[in-house]
């Protein structure tokens, strides 16, 4: 790869989704038949409003989880992509989308393929970045276990950031969500240290983290499995969520799994989960949040007869 240019960390950027201090967690129910960008749009309201940290003409790249050939949640719903970019979109973000898929089922070229992702892209006019063709960086980071590991440019500047993020158990790292999102942005050589050795996996995720802080995170907990492995019969949550904070997201979205009994990883305390203690210590995060939760749809919008109705 030769000799890459050297760049620091971006200064830590403030969570603008917050009430009395703390970090907002935004829960959504989505029910069958609800309109996914009515939901993401409400999740947006709870926040406080997408443009706190959106604004007309950013340069956003959304970084979804498109790691293997496989339907929610091993990657990235295409309906829910789609609706991000919708919102995105109408608040006035020049949207582009960028992945590297993982070794198992590599090519990114053949996952992307295989899930059909550019026919939606193209809908919306946005392009794909292949992290594997793209400029690469050498970041140097304070870390415990890393002090350094190679990222795209694009990523790297981009106007802002948002993650598309699943969420189910793991078998090394325990759970996948927003902060193992990390792991599709650095190279093969690099995942090749990540895991090298097992017990220190899910620190190493919590630190791929330090280059910067993502806008906004999202993740659709619509459907789900919990197994250790992180595949098997699917459970399904119904919900989706957002927040500017990962590690108050993913401990919401842990504390969601564990209400599904289930042989796996998830039994113990979430704040000395691996990727969680790691970033929270290295001040990524918080798990001091509040929950800002909306009502289920129930009932049509416009209740009883009307004088005129949908036919």
């Amino acid at each position: 790869m030769g000799q890459l240019p050297v760049v620091e960390p971006h200064p830590r950027t403030e969570n603008v989704f917050k009430r009395d201090g703390k970090p907002l967690v935004a829960k959504v129910p989505h029910l069958n038949g609800d309109y996914l960008q009515f939901r993401v749009e409400k999740a947006m309201e709870l926040l406080g409003g997408l443009d706190q940290a959106i604004r007309p003409g950013d340069r956003v790249m959304i970084k979804p989880n498109f790691n293997c050939s496989y339907a929610l949640p091993l990657s990235t719903d295409l309906g829910f992509l789609a609706a991000v970019i919708e919102v995105l979109q109408e608040a006035g973000a020049k949207v582009t989308v960028g992945e590297m898929s993982g070794r198992a089922d590599w090519p990114t070229e053949k996952v992307i393929a295989n899930l059909k992702v550019m026919p939606v892209l193209h809908r919306y006019g946005v392009q794909f970045v292949n992290f594997q063709y793209d400029d690469w960086l050498k970041l140097e980071v304070d870390g415990d276990h890393w002090n350094s590991f190679r990222v795209p440019r694009s990523l790297y500047e981009a106007d802002k950031r948002v993650y598309l993020a699943n969420m189910r158990g793991h078998s090394s790292a325990r759970f996948s969500a927003a902060l193992k999102l990390s792991v599709g942005w650095i190279d093969l050589q690099d995942r090749e240290f990540l895991h090298n050795d097992r017990e220190t996996v899910a620190e190493k995720v919590a630190e791929l983290n330090l280059g910067w802080q993502p806008d906004l995170a999202l993740i659709d907990g619509r459907r789900s499995t919990v197994t250790w492995h992180g595949r098997g019969d699917y459970v399904y949550p119904n919900v989706i969520m957002a927040s500017g904070d990962m590690v108050a997201l993913d401990a919401e979205a842990v504390r969601i799994l564990k209400q599904f009994p289930e042989d796996n990883n998830l039994d113990m305390p979430i704040a000395d989960m691996g990727q969680i203690s790691q970033a929270v210590r290295h001040g990524l995060g918080s798990l001091d949040y509040t929950l800002v939760e909306a009502p289920a749809n129930i009932g049509t919008e416009q209740r009883g007869r009307a004088k005129r109705t949908c036919s």
